[in-house]
């Protein structure tokens, strides 16, 4: 495809299947359209392109590569949690820590999971109850604020 002449006599930009793959996988990656632009070379000018013209050539790549990108990260990281074998052109990930790493972060970012914020010891109060970090914490801070107003009292 040779492209229509434009005002200036040019021929109209086409993208090469390369661009549009370039443009996919920055898009995807975050990167801002400014950036791209400085990446895709027009053959007949051998400038970089302009936003405005980024947007008009590579509206499909520019609205589907952040979303590519996730899906194959999505199906990568399940995988590599099954234990199945991943994706085409990915290597597996046999280290078990890794993948309970993986585990753990995937079952707190997408399954919305939480660790609990107080830390519980193996020791018991008097009353037989767990002896919660937290508690203790704030038993220290009033037990500190209890003795600095006492010495101020005595004018120490």
């Amino acid at each position: 495809m040779t492209g229509m002449p434009g005002r200036s006599g040019r021929k109209t930009f086409v993208p090469t299947p390369e661009q549009r793959k370039k443009v996919k996988a920055l898009a995807g990656s975050g990167m801002p359209q400014e950036q791209i632009c400085q990446l895709v070379i027009n053959p007949q000018t051998d400038k970089p392109l302009d936003e405005k013209s980024l947007r008009k050539h590579f509206k499909r790549e520019i609205a589907t590569g952040e979303i590519e990108l996730h899906a194959l990260i999505d199906n990568f990281m399940i995988t590599t949690i099954l234990g199945v074998p991943p994706p085409a052109g990915a290597r597996a990930i046999d280290n078990q820590h890794a993948r309970a790493a993986l585990l753990t972060f995937f079952v707190k970012t997408r399954m919305g999971r939480k660790e609990s914020a107080a830390v519980v010891n193996e020791q018991a109060n008097k009353d037989g109850k767990p002896f919660l970090v937290d508690d203790a914490r704030q038993r220290l801070i009033d037990e500190i604020d209890r003795l600095r107003a006492r010495k101020e009292q005595k004018g120490e």
